[in-house]
């Protein structure tokens, strides 16, 4: 019996039927030939069972011309089955005749009727026997069809009692194995694939069972590890996170700290060129004579770069920003201006 899910059985009952059908004609057609090439041997025994017992008594009916005799002898071979008609022709013409004539065939056979008389044999006639080749046809196709009819009951039991224990062995359970995986989902990583148990050795369904329930098993444990895998990575992430926010409070402390030196460092920047500035100013407003300066010792003159001798107020005054303003010492008013008290008494 064959479900109509199963399209394997289907297709299986399909090509078994038609590589039986071909069978059978086969075979029938080589029995139908076998059949007639055995009915045309059994005509040729026939014609020669007609030879050994009526050639005599239609010999010895023409030699006296017994037409009733030779009636009943031609009657009696057409009772014959297979045999449409026997004549008797002497002298090119028929003497007597039963059946139906037809046209000769490689069934039609021809004896000689002879007769011997004082030691001389004489020519009678001749024997002429027609054959039915639809009958031998007839008889093979009714040989080929019994036997095909018996050989199509034979194949199509033992079809069905195959598929029978096809769809048993292998049908039912791919049908399950169909059933399970169309239905498969996550839910059912930790449902086994169970097939309907049977004895014998495993086989091929077996393997492919338990090829996917082992696939089932991967995907668990690969689930598994994923849902692991993730769980971990959570973990890092949060952990992470957490690390962020601590390096960016220590940043935005450290920025912080940074920024409010770099805004001291820019006062005192701004300070200390000022500062500068100031100093620049101060020191373009006074200007050091330095070195050793050569100065006459009783005019009091002084010898600048070019070797020209000045006196101390303008050589001074060229090379600073200091005004003079002449007076008299007290103790030049006494050495040289005794007359004139300027200072008091001193």
């Amino acid at each position: 019996m064959i479900f109509p899910s199963s399209a394997v059985g289907k297709r299986l009952v399909l090509q078994v039927l038609v590589i039986a059908t071909l069978l059978i004609f086969g075979f029938a057609i080589s029995i139908g030939f076998f059949t007639y090439s055995r009915e045309l041997d059994a005509f040729e025994r026939k014609f020669s069972l007609i030879e050994q017992s009526h050639l005599d008594v239609i010999e010895s009916a023409l030699w006296v011309d017994d037409q009733e005799n030779l009636r009943i002898a031609l009657l009696s071979i057409c009772r014959i089955p297979g045999i449409e008609s026997a004549a008797i022709q002497a002298r090119e013409e028929v003497v007597c005749r039963a059946g139906q004539s037809a046209a000769p065939s490689r069934l039609h056979r021809v004896f000689p009727i002879t007769h011997l008389y004082d030691g001389e044999t004489y020519r009678l006639g001749e024997l002429h026997i027609q054959g039915s080749l639809s009958h031998v046809r007839h008889k093979a196709l009714k040989t080929a069809l019994s036997l095909m009819a018996a050989q199509t009951s034979i194949i199509l039991v033992v079809c069905a009692l195959l598929l029978m224990l096809i769809y048993r062995a292998v049908i039912r359970r791919l049908l399950a194995i169909t059933s399970y995986t169309s239905s498969f989902s996550m839910d059912d990583l930790d449902r086994e694939l169970q097939l309907d148990a049977r004895k014998g050795p495993v086989d091929e369904v077996d393997h492919l069972a338990y090829t996917i329930d082992q696939m089932r098993l991967h995907l668990r444990r690969a689930f598994a590890r994923k849902d692991e895998i993730e769980r971990e990575l959570r973990r890092h992430q949060h952990d992470l996170e957490r690390i962020v926010d601590q390096r960016t409070a220590s940043l935005k402390f450290t920025v912080e700290k940074l920024r409010h030196e770099i805004d001291q460092r820019s006062r005192m920047e701004k300070e200390r060129e000022e500062l500068i500035r100031d100093l620049q100013h101060a020191l373009g407003k006074v200007n050091k004579l330095g070195g050793l300066l050569p100065i006459c010792a009783h005019c009091k003159k002084i010898r600048d770069d070019k070797g020209y001798w000045n006196q101390v107020e303008a050589y001074i005054g060229d090379r600073s920003e200091a005004e003079f303003s002449h007076s008299i010492c007290p103790e030049c008013a006494r050495t040289y201006y005794p007359d004139y008290e300027l200072f008091g008494s001193i």
